[in-house]
């Protein structure tokens, strides 16, 4: 039987929570368009979908990193012991327009921790909830998953080959640039997206990893392209495999069923690495 994290002295984590302030400034709206070759004329009036995470950063101090460069130091970050952290996924809602230079208020909490065991050894889900208010009422409720990993022993296991049949695809140019912008915009110091030496010799991978929430955002952008005039109501988002800086990303969509569409970024096998559902009217 494969053995699992004892997760029983982290379970008075479970509902811990804190809130932070801040002003939505229009600065990091036009730098992530910058960074992704978007029109930026002039901000816009609201943030598009996704781009609330350009705003709430975490804040740990550089002495309190953990050795893969994520912050281990942290109210909602339990000092589960295996040694890297990576996004995983997320369910977002959104209830209302989060508008630019006004303040905004995000309450968050640990809402569950699963063990699990995997090709790398024991697992842990961390999923944490965020609440984003802006002018007395609820704009953004937020389910984000983070996967706590052990050590990796070799090369990184390859990505899901089974092809996927696309209706329409989009391809967004990604290189070693754009990961060191977003990383810098989104204030994430994992060492896997700017670090070729420890990526590749400490993370097992054959080159640096495109961020998962990089690719959430062509995800949703493409769709925004796409379907201007549509109003996003929830993104549903599950990574499934790495991608890795060298070539362009390709998004991918189905055939829209009612109101929701089904996208994915494509691994070069011709899988999926981040499954995408988006739902709008």
């Amino acid at each position: 039987m494969e053995k699992t994290i004892d997760l029983e002295p982290f379970r008075s984590w479970i509902g811990r929570s804190e809130s932070v302030e801040e002003t939505l400034t229009p600065v990091p709206a036009l730098c992530l368009a910058a960074t992704l070759n978007l029109p930026a004329d002039r901000p816009p009036e609201a943030l598009p979908p996704l781009w609330h995470w350009l705003h709430f950063l975490d804040r740990t101090p550089t002495a309190q990193l953990g050795e893969d460069g994520s912050p281990r130091d942290r109210l909602l970050r339990p000092p589960i012991p295996l040694e890297q952290v990576m996004w995983a996924g997320a369910e977002i809602d959104f209830e209302a327009p989060l508008q630019l230079g006004l303040p905004a208020r995000r309450t968050s909490r640990i809402a569950d921790m699963v063990a699990k065991s995997g090709s790398r050894g024991p697992m842990v889900f961390l999923t944490l909830e965020h609440r984003v208010e802006q002018q007395g009422r609820t704009a953004i409720v937020e389910r984000n998953r983070a996967v706590f990993l052990g050590a990796a022993t070799g090369a990184a296991a390859p990505g899901a080959v089974e092809e996927r049949p696309a209706a329409r695809q989009r391809r967004w140019p990604i290189d070693e640039a754009t990961l060191f912008r977003f990383s810098a915009l989104t204030f994430n110091t994992h060492r896997i997206h700017y670090d070729l030496r420890y990526a590749t010799q400490v993370g097992g991978y054959p080159a640096l990893v495109v961020h998962g929430p990089l690719q959430a955002l062509l995800l949703a952008e493409t769709f925004r392209e796409w379907h201007p005039q549509k109003t996003v109501r929830s993104i549903a988002l599950r990574a499934r495999a790495s991608l890795y800086c060298g070539e362009p990303l390709t998004v991918c969509a189905g055939e829209p069923v009612g109101g929701r569409l089904a996208l994915w970024t494509r691994t070069p096998e011709g899988g999926a690495a981040m499954e995408c559902t988006i739902t709008a009217d």
